[in-house]
């Protein structure tokens, strides 16, 4: 019997969360049809206050399609690496009620629109989400887009959705927790911004530290599992070392937001800003972690036999070199036509030169985790 494919796997996943509520942005993620063209149209007066100040949303009007959202915020985004400025090619959030309360665009409140300028593939977001999402670890889903500015072709994006309460109900049964954004290298310890939820003086995240904090491997162990969702974290770290992510929250307190569950009582880690990824396919299995959280879980010995396992799990289903290439040429022909229609010939010295390449990087790691893992009781 066929195996089935990576986005079955996403799919039926999500369906176990969404039961019988239909998901509006369902259709956005899936491999059909053409790219859709996000043309966006900024007034001077608001461009101006956005050129003043890139990180601050002003008004914009958006059009997709036969549709068009007046009212619509917009700022800029990206860090040391990605960030662009307006003329060039920027890194877009976009949040639809910002301005109007209930506007939505295809069901989703907020969303990114990637500039993807360190991930020329403009396959990694994607890959891993799915590899995340079809593994039970919530992360923000990802597609492509083509983005107009002020009638600019500006040109190939990827678009993710946002970390927000429309993005908590899709997997949370109760999403009056706190969510907080992990910001740039800063770990729990320290007071981040609380995106959602009910300022309560850090105090959910200062009890977590304390626990992480337990001396004794076994005490510690069963203190953080107290409340934070250790199979998550577990998960989490997987992918970073199954995509040789350095950059995420377990091996580099960064790229992260975290959820406080008021049913469970415990913190779900999100992944995110997985842009840079297989980038080293022979890179070892035992990196060293770096976040608080994730040091006090796989730094004891029931920790790392749990990570082994876990490891091993998800490079048979979720990291299947035939299964992740099989989503790849899914995705590719759609893409390669948005590529072209920005520059002619484009698109086929992508799929000749970064996808090829991109193919060769994956199979090479699978190859290399096959046998490394092989090693391991």
């Amino acid at each position: 019997m066929a195996r089935p494919s990576l986005v079955v796997l996403l799919v039926v996943s999500a369906s176990l969360r969404a039961a019988d509520k239909p998901d509006p942005s369902a259709d956005l993620f899936k491999p059909t049809g053409a790219v859709p063209v996000f043309r966006i149209e900024v007034d001077k007066p608001n461009l101006d206050a956005l050129r003043r100040e890139p990180r601050k949303y002003v008004h914009c009007t958006l059009k997709v399609g036969d549709q068009t959202f007046k009212d619509v915020g917009i700022h800029l985004k990206g860090a040391a690496g990605s960030f662009r400025q307006w003329d060039d090619k920027p890194a877009l959030t976009l949040n639809m009620n910002h301005y109007v309360r209930g506007q939505l665009f295809r069901g989703l409140d907020k969303f990114h629109l990637n500039n993807s300028v360190q991930d020329g593939t403009y396959f990694n977001e994607i890959i891993c989400s799915e590899m995340a999402l079809s593994a039970g670890l919530p992360t923000a889903r990802a597609t492509h887009a083509l983005v107009e500015l002020n009638g600019r072709k500006v040109g190939f994006y990827v678009l993710k959705e946002g970390y927000d309460k429309t993005f908590l109900a899709r997997h949370f049964t109760n999403t009056s927790g706190n969510l907080y954004d992990g910001g740039f290298l800063t770990d729990i310890d320290h007071p981040l911004k609380l995106d959602h939820g009910t300022a309560n003086e850090h105090k959910d995240l200062k009890a977590l530290v304390a626990a992480c904090r337990e001396p004794n491997a076994e005490k510690r162990l069963a203190a953080v599992d107290n409340l934070l969702d250790v199979d998550r974290m577990i998960t989490n770290a997987a992918l970073q070392v199954i995509a040789t992510d350095w950059d995420g929250y377990c091996r580099n307190r960064n790229n992260y937001r975290v959820y406080f569950d008021p049913k469970t009582g415990k913190a779900t880690f999100f992944p995110h800003g997985m842009d840079q990824m297989f980038g080293s396919p022979q890179e070892g299995i035992f990196p060293g972690w770096g976040g608080i959280a994730a040091r006090a879980v796989l730094d004891t010995p029931e920790g790392k036999k749990r990570f082994i396992a876990r490891l091993k799990e998800m490079t048979e289903k979720q990291f299947a070199i035939d299964r992740v290439f099989k989503r790849i040429d899914e995705l590719v022909p759609r893409a390669k036509e948005a590529l072209e229609s920005v520059n002619k010939g484009s698109g086929k010295a992508w799929e000749a030169g970064e996808v090829k390449a991109y193919k060769d990087r994956l199979k090479q790691r699978a190859e290399y985790l096959k046998k490394e893992l092989a090693k391991l009781k």
